[in-house]
């Protein structure tokens, strides 16, 4: 085997293990709280040595933030897509980017639920969890703004009203779809519809 194909080897074994490592902390995530997660439960679940967690990570923390970039990773583009789309399509293009939220917390609800909650508890955790949602705040935001200045919706303060519907979509998806018994995720689909298009609907 050459250099190369042993180097190439290699990284895929990382990460592979590295991939064995994340989803068995967001099984365990889903089911069980931040504070009972610990390296010799998880790596005895996937049947490696505390040597290997902590050749990926430096602590259970630093494992929690990369699930919480993982789900941002997924998230952010149903927004980014609402900001690209929405002068054209308004309120069509709304309509969607809450369909996909919707189905997102209805697949990742627990896990999210699961890093929410460590967020109280660790500080690191907490300022990771708190810019995600100020990332997404800004670019609800900026899509209100541009909205306005299109004339299509009429909004007195854009960030403001951005924080409120984020902050409530959070709160809401994570209480229906955070833990079971799960809601129904037609009617979350409804109840966001109706409340984010009054809130900032068409003239």
């Amino acid at each position: 085997m050459s250099a190369t194909a042993r180097r190439t080897r290699y990284r895929e074994q990382r990460e592979h293990t590295r991939r064995q490592i994340l989803d068995a902390a967001a099984a365990f995530l889903r089911d069980q709280a931040f504070r009972d997660l610990s390296v010799d439960a998880l790596m005895a679940e996937v049947g490696l040595t505390r040597t290997a967690f902590y050749r990926h990570f430096d602590d259970t923390t630093a494992l929690v933030l990369r699930l919480l970039g993982e789900l941002g990773e997924k998230l952010y583009p149903v927004a980014d897509r609402w900001r690209a789309a929405a002068g054209g399509r308004y309120p069509e293009a709304a309509r969607e980017a809450l369909e996909a939220i919707v189905d997102f917390f209805v697949a990742e609800g627990p896990l999210v639920r699961a890093i929410a909650d460590a967020a109280s508890v660790d500080a690191r955790i907490e300022t990771a969890y708190r810019a995600t949602r100020e990332a997404f705040i800004a670019l609800t935001t900026q899509t209100l703004e541009r909205l306005a200045e299109d004339g299509q919706i009429e909004v007195a303060d854009s960030l403001g009203l951005a924080r409120a519907l984020n902050l409530m979509n959070e709160a809401y998806l994570l209480e229906e779809f955070g833990r079971e018994p799960f809601g129904d995720r037609d009617i979350a689909l409804a109840t966001l519809e109706r409340i984010w298009l009054a809130a900032a609907g068409p003239l």
